[in-house]
């Protein structure tokens, strides 16, 4: 993995870098927490790969995003005070993954994806209710108010957690709760930042 930090007024660096480490759970430079972007270099913008990751105290915070055009591959978030903000793009043909959110605050206001063509979703959240379509291995739900009607005629509650990000749903039979599920938010700053320390830490072995 072939990358450059910007860092504030010094030149820039390439990995591996021994100046560049991930101490607990902290991206640092010289051992300060990092503040700057994390750049492709020339190798992967002749691969394809353009853009910049963004790091305040050692954690991502600003805009991110990295494309590979040659691959039709994304991935575009924003991070503010810890939490997602704006539109975020998770976009990889090869692994069938393509997904675009709107989020607010940490909220997902607006849900568009196709997971592995198992997981499909086309919501808008109003008042953390559900409204749109969700398919789930060729189940296809229509949600109007947060309410849809099941394949077993079962009425089928979808909401949103505005704390956690979580959707919950509740299934009901003649007015009596037959379920509950909770589809956990598992795309959060702090998960792809895991990733991201995971690859620069084994990038600089």
């Amino acid at each position: 993995l072939g990358l450059v930090i910007s860092c504030g007024g010094s030149k820039d660096i390439t990995l591996p870098n021994k100046n560049v480490k991930v101490e607990g759970n902290v991206l640092t430079f010289k051992g300060k927490p990092f503040s700057g972007n994390i750049k492709m270099n020339l190798a992967d913008k002749m691969d394809g790969y353009s853009g910049a990751i963004s790091f305040k105290e050692g954690h991502l915070d600003g805009l991110t995003d990295l494309k590979n055009d040659k691959q039709n591959q994304q991935m575009k978030f924003t991070v503010a005070e810890g939490k997602f903000d704006g539109e975020l793009i998770m976009k990889d043909p090869s692994q069938r993954i393509d997904i675009t959110l709107d989020i607010k605050n940490g909220a997902i206001v607006k849900y568009l994806g196709d997971i592995q063509g198992v997981y499909k979703y086309d919501l808008n959240f109003v008042d953390n209710l559900a409204n749109g379509t969700m398919e789930v291995q060729g189940q296809k739900l229509e949600f109007k108010d947060g309410i849809a009607k099941g394949p077993q005629g079962q009425e089928v509650k979808l909401s949103l957690d505005p704390a956690s990000g979580d959707m919950e749903m509740e299934a009901s039979v003649n007015g009596r709760v037959a379920g509950k599920q909770t589809i956990p938010n598992v795309l959060t700053p702090q998960y792809l930042e895991s990733f991201l320390f995971q690859a620069i830490a084994t990038t600089n072995r």
